[in-house]
């Protein structure tokens, strides 16, 4: 193979890479796969390597450039070698390796408001929902043990970014959330379709945590013992023909996002640093 070359599925940098596909993995070096421009543009500050296509989309180009800028080592692969990288059935010419930090409940330093997901398996889920709490301002996303791992490929693709900048805490035990939340001074709060009491009433002067069950089973039993008080997004609902308000629930994505957002008003969303 000459210098100008790509490299291909068989190269030593290829093959580490690939490990990272599996779980087991990432967990042992910290590190995972950011696909696409997105992911790509939003880790650069922690990427070790990057993958791009030997013609790369506007878009990949774009990301590379950043990658260079910030001196991120860069290494051009044939398209079977992103396909082996990619989780997506569509590869978008640039894949880089992140390192990425665990957090653990005892970095949540004065917490005022965190998004809790209680056993929710849909990597795409999660990730939506670290996007939608980084938006909202939050101060982290904590995962309950038995969700979706969240250097999950879809996860990270999902979070398009967010889960490079917002801390994520996960395999945390009900048990130790609740005890984590009331030294804290935490409130948990449960989003519940079936609560009487309105998404908008939750109280917005002390610290909370709104923790979100998953789509299929709501939330486990351990973590019921530790809410206290519910609340529900209202839908629109009727039962003559030809008239709107059909829909049976929100899914967990838009009631996560309806509810942050509006604890977001209410404390008034922090502005964004001018670039």
């Amino acid at each position: 193979m000459s210098a100008a070359d790509p490299a291909r599925v068989t190269h030593p940098a290829v093959r580490a890479a690939r490990r990272l596909r599996r779980r087991r993995r990432r967990a042992e070096t910290g590190l995972l796969l950011a696909e696409g421009p997105n992911a790509v543009s939003a880790a650069v500050d922690h990427l070790t390597q990057v993958f791009v296509a030997p013609a790369p989309t506007p878009r990949a180009a774009e990301a590379l450039g950043h990658c260079r800028r910030a001196g991120v080592p860069e290494l051009t692969v044939d398209e079977r070698a992103l396909e082996a990288l990619a989780d997506a059935q569509t590869p978008q010419g640039i894949v880089g390796v992140a390192r990425w930090q665990r957090r653990t409940l005892a970095d949540l330093h004065d917490a005022s408001l965190l998004l809790v997901l209680d056993r929710v398996a849909d990597p795409g889920n999660l990730g939506t929902v670290v996007r939608t709490a980084d938006a909202a301002g939050a101060d982290a996303v904590v995962l309950t043990r038995g969700s979706a791992d969240p250097t999950n490929a879809k996860a990270v693709r999902a979070s398009v970014g967010s889960l490079f900048h917002l801390p994520v805490v996960d395999d945390v035990t009900p048990d130790a959330l609740g005890a984590h939340a009331r030294a804290a001074g935490i409130r948990l709060v449960a989003a519940d379709a079936h609560a009487a009491r309105r998404y908008d009433d939750v109280p917005c002067d002390i610290p909370i945590a709104i923790v979100f069950g998953s789509e299929a089973h709501g939330l486990s039993p351990q973590m019921q013992r530790h809410i206290e008080t519910s609340v529900s997004v209202p839908i629109a609902r009727s039962k003559r023909p030809g008239y709107r308000g059909h829909a049976e629930s929100l899914n967990l994505a838009t009631t996560s996002a309806v509810i942050a957002f509006e604890i977001a008003r209410r404390r008034g969303l922090p502005d964004r640093p001018q670039e």
